[in-house]
């Protein structure tokens, strides 16, 4: 069974959050996934309790290397997000993460575990007669993996016609889980959301980190939470950068299946 970080059928985990104001760091959001340039956001906390914009860094320098002696500078593309160019993550490499924002300092290190191969098996009808607080009346598609032995962590996504399904009251759902609750044999896992004929359904299942894991463990707790890893996070979250800055370099693979619901 998959467990999530918030509340499922199945499951709970109670989080305190703690909404006293703290001095205000410097937030890095920073993933580099296999065959993929890296993507970093830089911004700055905000009072939880004060209804503003998230104050964005847009002229922060980013440098990522990797072990084989490898550099690429990233380029400001937006609203504080910075994209690379040269890199592209594998699995074979350390990669380095150094930023330089409002004068100072913040590095960071990760690595790209491999990714697992998944197939979506079918899907499990639920009638409106059926249907209750926990299944709406749609289509529900199943997976099967085996995942590999040992200490591994997995984030899971839902999409609908390519768009990220987050359907309203859900905004906070943040779908992770650990080997240790699910073992190595996933077979028929039905997703959380419900899909209707000419729905096509993507599934994206990222293997992380340990860091990535508690990152978005703590990233669940936070208030009005968007389910994307680029949502600012409470200063209170854990983090692998240096020098005091908020947030995680996360290295990443990612495996996606699509089916298109038919009666």
């Amino acid at each position: 069974m998959i467990v999530t970080v918030l509340v499922t059928a199945s499951c709970t985990k109670v989080i305190d959050v703690n909404l006293k104001d703290v001095p205000q760091k410097t937030v890095i959001q920073a993933e580099i996934l296999i065959d993929s340039f890296a993507l970093v956001r830089v911004t700055k906390t905000a009072p939880y309790l004060q209804n503003s914009p998230t104050p964005i860094i847009t002229n922060a320098f980013i440098v990522i290397s990797d072990d084989a002696g490898a550099k690429d500078t990233l380029d400001h593309i937006g609203n504080g997000y910075y994209k690379g160019d040269i890199i592209i993550g594998n699995t074979a490499r350390v990669y380095a993460l150094d930023v330089n924002a409002d004068g100072k300092d913040y590095s960071a290190t990760t690595t790209i575990p491999a990714g697992v191969s998944f197939v979506i098996t079918g899907r499990n009808y639920v009638s409106a007669a059926e249907a209750n607080r926990f299944h709406k009346e749609g289509y529900y598609p199943t997976i099967k993996t085996t995942l590999p032995p040992g200490e591994t962590y997995y984030l899971f996504k839902y999409y609908k016609n390519d768009t990220l399904y987050v359907p309203k009251g859900n905004e906070g759902n943040i779908f992770i889980t650990d080997s240790k609750f699910i073992g190595t044999e996933i077979d028929g896992y039905e997703t959380p959301y419900e899909y209707q004929v000419g729905d096509v359904a993507r599934i994206d299942i990222y293997r992380i980190t340990k860091e990535g894991y508690n990152f978005l463990n703590d990233l669940s707790a936070q208030l009005n939470n968007d389910g994307g890893f680029f949502s600012t996070p409470p200063a209170n979250t854990s983090t692998n950068f240096s020098n005091g800055a908020v947030g995680l370099f996360l290295g990443g693979s990612r495996e996606t299946e699509r089916l298109t619901i038919v009666p």
